[in-house]
């Protein structure tokens, strides 16, 4: 009886739980960037070592490939519970977990069974060396020696693992990025078919060694060259995970890059068409200024002939003239003047009743420019929700507060509103390439202004409404 065999069953546990410990350690540093609820991290991480411990410690045999899918679902529930966000995303960061970890585990099975076979045929060939069988003969039959070469084995298996596991899960995550976008069904499907194909090649491996060993009574790791031909393949299959999950993302940030562009062009746009509306009114105004003078010797002669009913209709007609010339909003600017005036000629166009309360501040340095986006973009919005409303109306208005200016922009809303809980705004159900950069647009001027947007559905003048309100520091 081997005096050593209960050390043993303590390293072999403790290897064990070493390593289950290190892959839950990997698997929260995968899906980490995913997650809202950053604190609760540490409960996919203690989920999933607790059921794989469970698992190997019952009574039942259970096959490893079957005991690790169970503790990566477990840990996927746990996160789908603390963050009910993507849960599509979750699917896939957890599959390709799953099929990462048996990637590397293959790899490393197959590099500590290459060296642990040359040095078996190194050590028994000790034993025909004329000098060196006496080593042999005294090493081979002591059983604290092949205690050491067990611990050396776990100590080399486990050193491999750590570094490789981890600069998978690193690359990885660097491919896929912050995860926060919303996976479709089709993306989700690219970015699937390479894990589930590796975890299934996986499988018909073990399937076949398992069919060959019992054939043969002959262990598969001792076919020539086996080690490195299946380490090369699972390389092959990790790779190729990589290569399609960067791929992806360097494809999605091309679709937010364009969708970037497509907004700043349509503001674009806008800006001219206020730049047209400013330069009509100012041209009316210089005519009208130019003609001044005729239309007041025009009075005068008829006064003085004492045409008083003549004049006053012409005068009646001079002032109808002024009203069609001014701005159809004053706000205190002429720029944001010309905003608020193309913007209520499209919702009177739509059928859409605006009131306006919006003032310019006299005071505080905010630029017009800032402000024409703020309102533009959050007119948009607002007119976007309206024409889905049986009761079409959109508020429009601004104060100080302190040293805060706050502008409110609310429409009659009947629908349910679903915000992002990392950036606080309002997920969008459009799929265009480049809606939804309008908020965006929004928040980055507010944070210019060291302020910021909040969006929820409230109670707002007898009415339920999604009221955005964009707060902004003045001097």
């Amino acid at each position: 009886m081997n005096p050593f065999e209960p050390y043993y069953v303590i390293i072999s546990e403790l290897d064990r739980l070493a390593f289950t410990i290190f892959n839950a350690y990997c698997f929260v540093l995968l899906v980490k960037p995913s997650m809202a609820a950053q604190e609760r991290l540490w409960r996919v991480g203690a989920a999933y070592v607790a059921v794989i411990c469970g698992l190997w410690w019952m009574p039942w045999y259970i096959s490893p490939m079957l005991a690790y899918g169970i503790g990566t679902l477990a840990a996927l529930g746990v996160m789908c519970l603390s963050d009910r966000e993507d849960f599509v995303g979750k699917v896939f960061l957890a599959v390709a977990f799953f099929c990462i970890r048996w990637q590397i585990r293959g790899i490393v099975t197959g590099i500590t069974n290459a060296a642990y076979g040359l040095w078996e045929s190194i050590f028994i060939n000790l034993r025909d060396h004329p000098s060196l069988a006496y080593v042999y003969e005294r090493t081979a039959a002591r059983y604290d020696f092949w205690l050491y070469t067990y611990v050396a084995d776990c100590i080399l298996d486990f050193g491999l693992s750590v570094p490789l596991l981890y600069g998978a899960i690193r690359l990885m995550r660097r491919a896929y990025g912050s995860g926060r976008d919303n996976l479709s069904g089709k993306e989700f499907l690219l970015l699937f078919t390479p894990c589930a194909l590796g975890v299934f090649a996986y499988g018909v491996e073990e399937f076949y060694k398992s069919a060959y060993e019992k054939a043969s009574t002959k262990s598969i790791y001792d076919l020539p060259g086996r080690s490195l031909l299946m380490i090369l393949y699972y390389l092959a299959c990790y790779l190729t995970i990589l290569v399609v999950v960067y791929v992806f993302q360097r494809w999605k940030q091309e679709q937010r890059e364009d969708g970037q562009r497509r907004v700043f062009s349509a503001q674009v746009k806008d800006v001219q068409r206020h730049v047209e509306e400013v330069e009509r009114l100012y041209s009316d105004l210089r005519r009208f200024r130019h003609d001044m003078g005729n239309h007041l010797m025009t009075l005068e002669e008829l006064y003085g002939r004492g045409e008083y009913e003549e004049a006053g209709r012409y005068a009646e007609n001079m002032r109808t003239k002024v009203q069609e010339i001014s701005p159809e909003i004053c706000s205190g600017n002429p720029v944001t003047d010309a905003v608020l005036s193309v913007r209520r000629r499209e919702m009177e166009e739509k059928g859409i009743s605006f009131c306006c309360e919006f003032r310019y501040p006299p005071k505080g340095g905010l630029d017009a420019f800032d402000l024409s986006i703020i309102l533009n973009n959050a007119l948009a919005n607002a007119v976007e929700a309206s024409v889905r409303e049986q009761r079409r109306e959109i508020i429009l208005c601004s104060r100080p507060v302190k040293n805060m200016y706050i502008i409110e922009a609310a429409n009659v809303f009947t629908g349910s509103l679903h915000v992002d809980a990392q950036s606080g705004l309002p997920l969008t159900t459009k799929t265009e390439e480049g809606h939804g950069f309008g908020l965006s647009g929004i928040r980055h001027v507010a944070r210019k202004y060291y302020g910021d947007v909040e969006i929820g559905v409230e109670d707002y003048r007898g009415a339920r409404c999604c009221v955005m309100r964009v707060m902004l520091q003045i001097r």
